[in-house]
């Protein structure tokens, strides 16, 4: 058991895909602390690319706010919420977009709850995605 606080970091970006390049290089220095290797951090960075762009399109423009729990040896999580817009989300572009977190991650999740979209991947530091 980790007896050490596991560390979450928390940002907040534009949604705006000029902005997800922010995210994805906290993820590659983060998924490096954690111990996962070249191939790992490029699935993660991936991965945190399709939750960025997933919430920027479900969300009603605001800014995307994305935490990062990063347990050194054993996993990385990200999870990312934002208000939802007033569309509902295209089906056809999730169908894609839980394609890809189920290659690149070990669990994902995306949901509408009161007014927030949520989108989450979580990789095993022992998985292999």
């Amino acid at each position: 058991m980790n007896t050490i606080a596991t560390p979450l970091v928390t940002l907040t970006v534009p949604a705006d895909v000029r902005y997800f390049r922010s995210v994805r290089l906290a993820i590659g220095g983060l998924a490096t602390m954690v111990g996962f290797d070249i191939e790992a951090i490029d699935d993660l960075r991936i991965g945190v690319d399709e939750v960025c762009a997933a919430l920027a399109e479900a969300g009603n423009g605001e800014d995307l706010r994305i935490e990062i729990l990063a347990a050194p040896g054993e996993r990385l999580r990200v999870e990312g919420t934002v208000p939802s817009g007033d569309d509902q989300p295209d089906e056809d572009r999730f169908a894609f977009s839980r394609q890809i977190l189920s290659v690149v991650s070990d669990s994902f999740g995306y949901e509408t709850e009161g007014g927030q979209v949520c989108c989450w991947l979580e990789r095993r530091l022992s998985g292999d995605a």
